[in-house]
Parts: structure tokens; sequence; C-alpha cells
């Protein structure tokens, strides 16, 4: 199974998957995690690149560069552990390309999901938990930021906004959980409580 942990910045994905890496250890579960972009050794310097507040990077630019990242991902980490059948959880991936570089930057829609499609080469969530943050909320938690996290209110309203289109159009894979107000406990209590319903119910297949 192919779960995809996804959201805006500062909605607490890095501590969720922090506690789910313990979860899994303390109760010897084999989950592999990985994230996109920077899980390879090719995706280790890109995401140094993308991510750099020194670099100037054009848009279409950057959303080759976490393309590349995504190509050498599934080809050499996601499509060998899949097919090993092992459940494998990723910090971001498609949809986060769709919501930053489609719906932040005004890149065509239609155009990245066809080289989404491409470079992913069947590989797709069967599960995505979206975690939600207000604006009000993630400029509270902000702290030190990279290029990404350092762009204009404007451009995360846009990013939100097409996180909760891409929720909309996915009923059946996506399932939003609002953060605001949760503890990180109660937030991981719910995101276990999605996980082990989902692979419940592939078991039953």
């Amino acid at each position: 199974m192919f779960i995809t942990i996804e959201g805006p910045d500062k909605a607490g994905k890095t501590t969720q998957i922090k506690l789910l890496k313990k979860y899994a250890e303390d109760r010897g579960l084999n989950w592999v995690f990985t994230r996109n972009p920077g899980a390879t050794s090719l995706g280790s310097r890109l995401r140094d690149i993308v991510l750099d507040n020194k670099e100037v990077i054009s848009d279409k630019a950057e959303l080759m560069l976490y393309l590349a990242d995504r190509a050498d991902h599934v080809a050499t980490l996601l499509k060998p552990a899949l097919a090993e059948g092992k459940l494998v959880i990723c910090d971001r991936f498609t949809d986060s390309t769709e919501a930053y570089q489609g719906y932040g930057r005004g890149i065509d829609i239609k155009t990245i999901k066809m080289m989404n499609a491409l470079v992913c080469e069947g590989v797709e969530p069967d599960l995505t938990i979206m975690l939600m943050v207000s604006d009000t909320e993630a400029l509270k938690r902000t702290k030190e930021t990279d290029r990404l996290e350092s762009e204009n209110k404007l451009f995360f309203i846009r990013v939100r906004n097409g996180y909760k289109t891409i929720a909309r159009e996915n009923p059946t894979r996506v399932r939003m959980i609002e953060v605001d107000g949760l503890s990180e406990e109660d937030l991981h209590v719910q995101i276990i409580g999605l996980i082990n319903k989902a692979l419940e119910s592939q078991y039953a297949k």
C-alpha cells in the first residue's frame, strides 16, 4: 500500500511522520518511510537546490526539478518497495506539485497532471492524508524559512485553496484533517486510525 502525507507548510507533517516512525518501530512494523523531494542521492541534491534561499529559479525550472526528483524516486525506491508488498509512507508526492506549482505558481494543472503521469509510471497513492492548517495558525508556527516558505501570503492562500480543490476532486483517496486546535497526540491518533482503516480494507479485498 502506498500512503502519502500532504498539506501546506506548517501543517505539522514532519512531526506526524516522526510519530508514525516511532509507532511502526515500537510494533516491529516493516513500514518504509520516504519523502519527495530528497529521498535518493540525486533527490537530496535537487532538494538542496530548490529550497535554497540564494537560488533564483523560474517557475517552470522549479517544476522540472521536482519532476526530476520524482522520476528518480519512483524508479529507484517506490516501485521496488511496492513490488515487495511493503507499506510505503511518503512525505509529499504529486498533490504537492499540483498545489504549489499549479495552484500556487499558476502553471497549467492539466500539463502538471500529464507530466506527473509520465514520471510516476502508474504509481499512485492508495490513501492521502491531507493536513490542513489555517493561514492564521501557520503564521504562528513560522520560524526559519526556506525558499518556498519565504513566499508571500497570497501564494500560500492559493496553495491551501488548491489542496482543498484536490481533496474535493478525489474524495475516495484523500482524507483531510483540519489541524487547528488539535494536539500532536490527537492528530497522531486520527492519522493512525485512517491508516489502520485503509489496511483493513486492503486485507478484506
